[in-house]
């Protein structure tokens, strides 16, 4: 079996067949249609992720999308299949796995869409030029799901401002990849950092183009949160480091094998290894025990993010982090299902309940700070009447280039529910209450990655409005009820409770 690029040379072997795409990608599609007139010989599309099966409407057309071994059903001496993925490489091995026996001299074509074609030219015009001092930075998810703040945060920003305070730059070239490079010219008199667009990997400007692909040609490392698309097709003696976001509760929403898709990743403990191992498709030897990069921000909080977040001074802090249940996007592989409430918070889920709140909080002169994720849609929070719940928009964490992690430092109790933000915030020893009104219905939807859920989580239960108030009174007067459970599972769950994570990362790979 052969895995040939289509061309304008060879797309005549494509006539008077059916056509077979493999793999849904809506992107690829409309590249391909625009490029070739085939869309009336697609006769289906095979796809692994059964999120992406059934039914498909794509210009005035509907289309099955089946999974893979359906290719076993078609007549293939009638039919051509095309790949339409970023991973073409991948697709083609599990067609091969699925029709090699019986097609062993078949034709299997992919079609590479613009960001591939302009790749392929420049990996191999640096193929045989040795790798340079340069790593890449990357954080957020694919450009697609671009939200502001978010392509430079997390764990990738922590592990590069750590490397800038170790004079790392002194010796490797530290480039971030963003959306607008001109936000942070605040960097541009630092010796061997820059920024640079991820969609210069498009760019109708050589210029630009040039600059994005000799670093991703040529750097020795790439550190990245999240998005990993755009290094697929590193060479063997790059490093691809995948720092991801947490080590929660929630299971993975799809499953796809990432053994081949970068070298590492990190976590915070042997027990997450083993379930990153697992739920990631990686060999055990892949996911090193470091902590997280972001960690350490806890440690070291800024005394001066709550007067640039124009935060009142307050006797404690709480922060609550609900998990997203609907988007701003209506992204569909992050929706869970929509949450019924009149403030758009769970449990304190109507205006008599959140006035109640804000005034016991008055009481105790506490304030909550209610931070959504990224994704979420901030309308449907209802508090601007309170005068001690407030909301942290994410846009005024980016405006101020905050990172949450370090504005967490100083809470004085966190609330969440499945978010591995409370798996985190356990290094401080702190208390924490979970939400737990809809975790049955949570469990069916997305999943756990333990079993008995409420057996790991390291903090008070919350089930009601009163839970609510009890754990507000319990924090006002330094009753920290679930302490021994949380210090019994941050054993368990966190090999290291220091700030020295980023440290760690850069030493296993003898950066400094």
């Amino acid at each position: 079996m052969t895995l040939k690029k289509l061309t304008e040379e060879n797309i005549g072997e494509l006539s008077g067949k059916q056509i077979c795409l493999c793999e849904k990608t809506i992107s690829y599609f409309e590249e391909l249609c625009n490029q070739y007139n085939i869309l009336e010989s697609i006769s289906c599309i095979v796809d692994t992720n059964k999120r992406n099966q059934g039914k498909f409407a794509f210009q005035n057309r509907m289309l099955d999308v089946y999974d893979l071994p359906y290719l076993l059903q078609l007549s293939l001496e009638q039919t051509a299949i095309v790949i339409t993925s970023d991973y073409y490489r991948e697709a083609f091995e599990k067609i091969e796995d699925v029709l090699e026996v019986d097609h062993p001299d078949m034709d299997v074509y992919y079609f590479a869409n613009q960001e591939t074609e302009y790749e392929e030219l420049y990996r191999k015009y640096y193929e045989n030029r040795p790798l340079q001092n340069i790593i890449i930075f990357r954080s957020g998810p694919h450009s697609s799901s671009y939200v502001k703040g978010m392509d430079f945060a997390d764990n990738a920003r922590a592990l590069f401002e750590y490397a800038l305070k170790a004079d790392i730059n002194h010796t490797y070239e530290l480039v971030w990849l963003v959306k607008n490079p001109d936000e942070f010219r605040r960097y541009e008199t630092t010796e061997n950092v820059s920024f640079l667009s991820f969609d210069w990997s498009v760019s109708e400007d050589q210029a630009e183009r040039d600059a994005y692909y000799r670093v991703l040609c040529l750097a020795k490392y790439l550190f990245f949160t999240d998005a990993y698309g755009f290094a697929r097709n590193c060479r063997k003696d790059q490093i691809r480091v995948q720092l991801w976001h947490g080590c929660g509760f929630k299971t993975r929403v799809n499953f796809v094998r990432c053994e081949k898709r970068y070298e590492y990743t990190t976590v915070i403990s042997d027990l997450y290894a083993d379930i990153h191992a697992d739920i990631y498709g990686l060999r055990r030897d892949q996911v090193l025990v470091t902590g997280y990069a972001k960690e350490d921000w806890l440690f070291h909080p800024d005394g001066t993010d709550k007067q640039k977040l124009c935060i009142p001074q307050a006797k404690q802090y709480i922060f609550w982090l609900p998990t997203f249940r609907s988007t701003e996007q209506k992204l569909a592989q992050l929706n869970e299902y929509e949450l019924e409430s009149e403030t758009g918070l769970p449990i304190v889920n109507t205006q008599d309940k959140l006035e109640r709140l804000d005034e016991i909080l008055r009481r105790k002169n506490i304030l909550l700070l209610v931070k959504l994720h990224p994704f979420q849609n901030r309308n449907m929070v209802k508090c601007e009447a309170c005068s001690n719940i407030r909301l942290l928009e994410n846009a005024d964490l980016a405006e101020q280039d905050i990172p949450i992690n370090r504005l967490l430092g100083m809470a004085d109790a966190l609330i969440s529910d499945y978010s591995s933000v409370a798996v985190d915030y356990m290094l401080l020893d702190r208390p924490i209450a979970f939400m737990l009104e809809d975790v049955e219905e949570y469990e069916q939807s997305r999943g756990f990655v333990f079993d008995n859920i409420r057996e790991w989580l390291p903090g008070k239960e919350i089930f009601t409005f009163e839970d609510v108030c009890t754990f507000v009174e319990e924090v006002a007067n330094r009753c920290d009820i679930t302490a021994e459970k949380r210090r019994r599972l941050r054993k368990r769950m966190h090999k290291y409770c220091d700030d020295r994570s980023c440290q760690r990362i850069l030493e296993i790979f003898n950066i400094c």
